[in-house]
């Protein structure tokens, strides 16, 4: 006669090595989901400076980037008709990025609440038509658990660049808050 069963032994031999499986899998599964979430505000915040940059060449206006309080919070892109960095009843708002989840993003003091650019294409303070100090800055994107982060590097001239942080530099970011 034949059985086409599993035994109670190998049963339970299969669910402990499920089990073992899970256990080494499941914290490092997290991990990647902390560094993905952490690349993937990173990635959004770099596309929405970049096209608010864009924005104001193509147009050749004052456009903002303004945060929602703080980055991580969310941030709206509009431009600015009068060059007085507040988004007023009468000015376009171009896009609204909603709050991000489980990251923390903290911009440096020159890009803590907003960039604006000019039609140059100059990162500058608004203020004035086409001037304005210039606007250079970094903008730390960390997970709110323990990892690894990034930095949106702003430079003089407006371009920006992403560069990785380790968990020890996120830390002391965070701790710096």
């Amino acid at each position: 006669m034949k059985n086409n069963g599993f035994t109670l032994y190998e049963l339970l031999i299969t669910l402990a090595v499920i089990a073992i499986t899970l256990a080494i899998g499941i914290p490092s599964f997290n991990k990647t989901i902390q560094n993905t979430r952490a690349k993937t505000a990173t990635l959004e915040l770099l596309a929405a400076v970049e096209q608010a940059r864009a924005t104001a060449v193509f147009s050749n206006k004052r456009t903002v980037l303004f945060a929602k309080t703080h980055w991580h919070e969310g941030w709206t892109l509009f431009l600015d008709a009068n060059d007085n960095g507040i988004l007023d009843n009468d000015e376009r708002v171009v896009t609204e990025q909603a709050p991000l989840s489980a990251v923390k993003i903290k911009g440096n003091h020159p890009v803590s609440e907003l960039i604006s650019f000019i039609g140059t294409g100059e990162a500058r303070d608004p203020g004035r038509a086409n001037a304005g100090a210039f606007i250079a800055g970094t903008i730390t994107v960390c997970p709110t658990a323990k990892g690894e982060g990034y930095k949106i590097i702003l430079s003089k001239g407006g371009r920006s660049r992403v560069k990785d942080m380790t968990e020890e530099e996120c830390t002391q970011a965070q701790n710096s808050a």
